[in-house]
């Protein structure tokens, strides 16, 4: 994952960043899958060959906007209490797909409601994956499955406030606009 810094782009825009990154690294036969926006940053989702062509992207992506970071993503497997305060620090810096990857190999290894509570937020994460990539539509769609997996939860779950969290879900759905919050 490669981090743009982000001072002019809006959700929006994901397609046209899109294009221009692969337009401007099309050369290097890198694959670039997606572009997120977030406010504070542009998240490219990027596969390369070998780690040695990491300079020459920085190079060529900081015509694009400074890059701020680079994340390699790597499966790992990790106990669930710090799995899901990651996943808090994430989402709140607006890293939703990773916050989905996070969570998912938490997800595989619980049962019953927790599993269904953790599907939910997991869902929320990806909605807010389509919402930076400027599709609202089916953001909202996915809000309304992540609600309906949320039904049966209440009170704190790890620090997360499920009732707060349904109802933001249950405002953006009421209003069809998006827009960001914390968990």
């Amino acid at each position: 994952m490669v981090y743009l810094r982000n001072k002019k782009y809006f959700p929006q825009d994901a397609s046209s960043i899109l294009s221009l990154s692969r337009k401007t690294l099309q050369e290097d036969k890198i694959i670039i899958r997606d572009v997120r926006i977030a406010n504070h940053f542009l998240e490219l989702d990027i596969s390369i060959a070998s780690f040695s062509e990491l300079e020459k992207i920085k190079s060529q992506l900081s015509m694009i906007a400074p890059v701020i970071e680079i994340d390699r993503i790597v499966e790992k497997d990790i106990d669930k209490e710090e799995s899901i305060k990651l996943a808090r620090e994430l989402f709140n810096n607006e890293k939703y797909w990773k916050t989905h990857e996070v969570l998912e190999g938490t997800w595989k290894h619980t049962r019953g409601n927790e599993k269904e509570l953790l599907n939910g937020i997991i869902l929320v994460a990806a909605a807010l994956v389509h919402y930076q990539k400027g599709e609202q539509v089916i953001c909202i769609s996915i809000l309304k499955r992540a609600l309906n997996k949320l039904n049966n939860s209440r009170g704190k779950y790890f620090g997360i406030n499920i009732d707060s969290l349904k109802n933001e879900i249950t405002n953006i759905i009421g209003s069809t606009k998006v827009s960001k919050f914390r968990i």
